[in-house]
C-alpha cells in the first residue's frame, strides 16, 4: 500500500492558451484594436482559474500478484486498487511491463475519475511464454485537472519480484546409476538386509530373527530357512549444464532446451529420494551440491534461472570442483550441444577419473535450420553439419562416453531410453 500526493505543473494546452492570449495583446497593442484586449480576457480568466495553486490529488494505491513463481507459459493476474483521499478529477493509471510479459486480458492502463474515498479495483492477466526473472510493481499515475490546463505525475514502486521457470516433464524411464548410496531409495542393491525385493534364501543361523522365517520352506525341507531382502538405495546424481556456447534464436536455442531437460531430469530423480546437483561449466564455474526435497528443487531451479552463455577463453578445470559437489560414485549427466572443445575435454576428464557419465548431446542441426532462412544452401549446410556430428557422437563414443542423441522437437525421454545399458567405465589415471 502507498500514499501519494502528486505535485501539479502546467500542460501544453495552458501553454498554447497562454501564447494565444500574449499574440492578442501584441496585436492589440500594435493595431490599436481595444477589442483584441477584450478578448484575451476570458482566456486569461480561465487561465487563472485552470492553474490556481490547489492541493495536489492525495490516494492510496495498492498493487498486488497471484504468484510469484510460475512456469514458461503459465498466467499471473495482477490487481490494482487505487482509493481517492480527495477527489479526482480524472487520472490515467499505467503499469510498466517487463520486456518478455505479455497481456493475455485486460489492460495494464486504467482512465479513471473517482470522488472522495471511492476506490477503483480492476486485474489484468500476464503470460510469461519463456524463462525470466522480472519484477513488476512500477505504476505511473497522471492526474488531469477539470479544466485539463493542469496535470500532476506521480509514480509508485511497490517491487513484487517474479521467476518464471522452464516446465518440468514428468519422466518415467531414467537411466539406472551405476552407485548408489547408502541412505534409504527406489533402486534395489545387491546387498542383503531390510528391504522389499526377496534376495537370499538360506538356513537359519545366529543372529536371524523370527520374522524373517521362511515358512513354506521351512515346512518342505524340514528346518528353519530364512528370506532375506535386497536393500533400496539411493544414489547421487550431477546435472552438467553447457554454458560455453549456444545456437538459435530467441527462446528455441540449445541453452532453453538444455535448461527444460535439467529441469525434468531434477525433479525426476528427487522423485526419486536421489540427491542432486548441478555444475554450470561456462564463463563462470558454478555449483550446487547435490541434496534432496522441494527447497533443494526450487534451489535448483533458481541457479537454472541464472544460467546465461558468458564469452570467455579460459579453459575450466573441474578439479576444483570440491568431492562433495561431485562424488566419484555419482552419476553425472551432462547437457551440452558439444560445440565448444572444452566442454568435450571436460567429458573426456570425467570419463578418465572413472565417473558414471552420460552426455544428452543437444542436437543443433534443428534449431539452426528453423532459425536461418530456407534456401538451398541452407539445407546443404545443415546436412553437411549432421554428418560431420554424427562422426563426432562416433568419436566420444568410442572414447568411452555414453552418448544420448537429443532432437529438441522429441521428448528427452526418447533420447535417454537410447543410451545402452553396458558400462564404459575407464579406470582411474594413476
Amino acid at each position: 500500500m502507498t500514499l501519494g500526493r502528486a505535485p501539479s505543473r502546467l500542460t501544453r494546452s495552458s501553454l498554447s492558451t497562454l501564447s494565444l492570449i500574449a499574440v492578442a495583446l501584441l496585436l492589440a497593442v500594435v493595431a490599436g484594436r481595444g477589442e483584441l484586449l477584450l478578448v484575451s480576457v476570458p482566456l486569461a480568466l480561465r487561465l487563472l482559474g485552470g492553474t490556481a495553486r490547489r492541493r495536489p490529488p492525495a490516494y492510496t494505491l495498492e498493487h498486488s500478484t497471484s504468484a510469484a513463481r510460475l512456469l514458461e507459459g503459465d498466467r499471473v493476474t495482477v490487481f490494482l486498487a487505487l482509493t481517492a483521499a480527495t477527489p479526482i478529477a480524472q487520472v490515467d493509471v499505467s503499469e510498466t511491463l517487463p520486456p518478455e510479459a505479455q497481456v493475455v486480458s485486460g489492460s495494464p492502463r486504467r482512465v479513471l475519475a473517482l470522488r472522495t474515498g471511492d476506490t477503483a479495483r480492476w486485474t489484468y492477466e500476464l503470460r510469461f511464454p519463456e524463462r525470466a526473472r522480472v519484477s513488476l510493481g512500477r505504476v505511473d499515475l497522471r492526474f488531469w485537472e477539470r479544466s485539463g490546463l493542469a496535470v500532476s505525475e506521480d509514480a509508485r514502486s511497490d517491487p513484487k519480484p517474479l521467476a518464471v521457470y522452464p516446465p518440468a516433464v514428468p519422466l518415467k524411464r531414467l537411466p539406472v546409476p551405476l552407485r548408489t548410496q547408502a541412505s534409504v531409495g527406489n533402486y534395489v542393491s545387491p546387498l542383503v538386509g531390510d528391504g522389499i525385493e526377496p534376495g537370499e534364501i538360506r538356513p537359519f543361523g545366529p543372529g536371524d530373527r523370527v520374522k524373517h522365517v521362511n515358512w513354506r520352506a521351512s515346512l518342505r525341507l524340514g528346518q528353519l530357512f530364512v528370506t532375506r531382502q535386497q536393500q533400496e538405495r539411493n544414489a547421487d546424481v550431477v546435472l552438467m549444464l553447457d554454458t560455453l556456447s549456444l545456437v538459435g534464436r530467441g527462446s528455441a536455442t540449445t541453452l532453453h532446451a538444455s535448461l527444460r531437460a535439467a529441469t525434468s531430469l531434477a525433479a525426476a530423480y528427487l522423485a526419486r529420494k536421489d540427491r542432486v546437483g548441478l555444475i554450470e561449466y561456462g564463463g563462470v564455474l558454478s555449483w550446487v551440491r547435490p541434496g534432496s526435497g522441494r527447497p533443494h528443487f526450487e534451489r535448483l531451479l533458481d541457479t537454472l534461472l541464472r544460467a546465461e552463455v558468458t564469452f570467455t577463453f579460459v579453459a575450466k578445470d573441474l578439479g576444483v570442483v570440491p568431492p562433495r559437489v561431485l562424488p566419484p560414485q555419482a552419476l553425472v549427466i551432462a547437457l551440452s550441444p558439444l560445440l565448444d572443445a572444452r566442454f568435450t575435454a571436460a567429458l573426456d576428464d570425467l570419463a578418465g577419473r572413472g565417473f558414471d557419465l552420460i552426455a544428452l548431446a543437444v542436437d543443433p542441426v534443428p534449431i539452426t535450420r528453423a532459425a536461418l532462412r530456407p534456401t538451398v544452401l541452407t539445407d546443404a549446410a545443415c546436412r553437411l553439419w549432421a554428418v560431420e556430428r554424427r562422426l563426432q557422437l562416433a568419436t566420444l563414443a568410442a572414447r568411452g562416453i555414453r552418448i544420448a542423441a537429443w532432437n529438441p522437437d522429441e521428448p528427452v525421454e526418447v533420447a535417454l531410453s537410447r543410451v545402452g545399458q553396458r558400462r564404459h567405465v575407464r579406470a582411474r589415471a594413476g
